[in-house]
């Protein structure tokens, strides 16, 4: 019988890492409300609508002792799939061309399933199936992820793909279909007489993200069949429906009524205190929230959503929030505020609080345990760890902190035999987007790609510098001086700016978590 072609094959969906969805992460979150989900070193993990598998070949690189299921209804994709785990020798991965609806029992169980992009995107009986699956294959302690399209958000998002749906589906071209469904968007967007016309501000602030969205993803957002938004209240009623119940986000800060103006967070509490189902509801209305990154599980396990600090002296902890003032215009007494390069912030003014976030922004991207964090600040005062615990909890809600349950898989210095992932040197191999050991997405030069291909863990620096050097001279890669920006050609001055180079390009490569640890 002939494999149903899908929007998918004629359109493939870019196969790349979700974080937010990793195993790690989802433990990490899981634990903060009582509950100790599987050991992410040996999971099983499945992932459903998985593409080409982007997402799972990343975890399952970080991960060889675990094991990877993917399943996806587009021939294509998986195949396209296959094709990266042949090259990379992956062993515990397996994708496969399978329609939701016909998934059995015969799949197993696993401690983490995964359905990114999926939801909202397909038929109520496919959303029904979906739930139903984790309620059957997800462990008793397991952690599912489920991303979606949600109101009120999608109330504003959706007046957009209405337009471009009515325009687009006049054309056949899938290109020329989006190229005049983006068109008329703009249109619109600029008809209004007023610059001040409340309808022309939305429209324009819809415009700017399409601009910036790739066209495979305005195919299957914007222009797709299925676009089923839902209320964050019927989606946890749907939950317990199927004997699953509402675990958290992803981003945990998400979950964190102070993270808003105090007259709004005073609000907020008196509505939704006492259920948390209600308060995220608020929260929605409160943001216009159009996208969520839900964590589920049994209904049968028992949460604890009473945060204490004594959990997070059992955590590895990182982060990469920098004060906004220099340490040396700040009196130790002073507030001052901390931001991650993603905009969070957190202002202090405990000296030993401050002398943390400085410690974890050293060590970045390298997680710290709790107590050799406390050990650190005794230097700046610190005499207690329930202070330090209770100032890093409010941290971790402001979504300056991270944390996690398991070791790095990374390295923040450079080894002897530097080494990186297959598939991280199979990327640098074709462009300048690599999956690091964080499960992100970074971009890298020529010159830094070039030198990762190579990192093999079987040359120390100098052998190292001797083969980026051979591979320059035969015409690799052109490299230029930082003065000038010439092309240097001859080959005493290479060895000379190389020799110079070299270390401080593995040390960039160990700090976008590149290098892999001694196992």
């Amino acid at each position: 019988m002939a494999q149903k072609q899908t929007a998918y094959d004629d359109i493939p969906y870019s196969s790349h890492p979700f974080p937010q969805s990793h195993p790690d992460r989802l433990a990490a979150v899981a634990k903060l409300f009582g509950l100790n989900a599987p050991a992410v070193e040996d999971c099983r993990v499945l992932e459903l609508g998985c593409s080409m598998g982007g997402n799972l070949i990343a975890m399952a690189q970080k991960y060889p002792g675990a094991r990877f299921v993917g399943i996806d209804a587009s021939s294509r994709q998986i195949s396209e799939g296959w094709k990266v785990v042949d090259v990379l020798h992956l062993k515990n991965i397996e994708l496969k061309q399978l329609d939701i609806l016909d998934v059995n029992d015969t799949l197993g169980e696993f401690d983490y399933v995964v359905c990114h992009g999926v939801y909202s995107w397909v038929p109520a009986t496919v959303q029904s199936k979906l739930l139903d699956l984790c309620k059957r294959h997800l462990s008793a302690t397991g952690v599912a992820y489920m991303s979606y399209n949600t109101y009120p958000g999608w109330h504003v998002r959706g007046i957009v793909r209405d337009m471009m749906l009515y325009r687009g589906l006049q054309f056949n071209d899938p290109a020329v279909r989006l190229a005049q469904a983006k068109s008329l968007v703009e249109f619109v967007a600029k008809s209004s007489p007023s610059t001040d016309d409340p309808y022309r501000k939305l429209l324009q602030g819809e415009l700017d993200v399409i601009t910036r969205s790739d066209d495979y993803y305005l195919h299957h957002d914007h222009l797709e069949e299925n676009n089923h938004p839902v209320y964050f209240h019927e989606f946890a009623r749907r939950l317990g429906v199927n004997g699953l119940q509402y675990l958290g986000e992803a981003d945990f800060s998400t979950m964190v009524s102070t993270n808003f103006a105090p007259d709004i967070a005073k609000t907020l509490h008196d509505l939704g205190a006492h259920d948390i189902l209600q308060m995220e509801q608020y929260m929605d209305f409160v943001r216009c929230r159009y996208f969520r990154q839900t964590l589920v599980c049994h209904s049968a396990v028992r949460l604890n959503r009473q945060l204490n600090s004594v959990l997070v002296k059992s955590l590895l902890l990182s982060s990469q929030a920098t004060p906004e003032a220099p340490a040396a215009a700040a009196e130790p007494s002073e507030l001052q505020t901390f931001r991650t390069p993603g905009g969070r912030g957190i202002t202090c003014r405990s000296p030993i609080t401050k002398h943390a976030l400085r410690a974890l922004q050293e060590h970045w991207p390298a997680s710290v345990p709790f107590q050799e964090l406390f050990g650190s600040c005794k230097s700046a005062g610190a005499t207690d760890d329930e202070f330090l615990a209770n100032e890093i909890l409010a941290c971790m809600a402001a979504g300056v902190v991270e944390w996690r349950i398991s070791p790095d898989p990374f390295t923040a210095k450079v080894t002897h035999k530097p080494t990186t992932t297959p598939s991280a040197r199979l990327q640098a191999a074709q462009g300048t987007r690599v999956t690091n050991l964080r499960g992100e997405t970074v971009t890298l030069d020529d010159l830094h790609c070039s030198v990762l291909r190579h990192l093999e863990g079987k040359q120390d620096v100098p052998e190292l510098t001797k083969t980026i050097l051979k591979f320059l001279t035969e015409g690799g890669h052109q490299l230029r001086r930082e003065s000038d920006n010439a092309v240097v050609t001859d080959p005493a001055e290479m060895r000379e700016l190389l020799g110079t180079a070299m270390e401080k390009i593995l040390q960039n490569l160990a700090a976008k978590a590149l290098l892999m640890r001694d196992r």
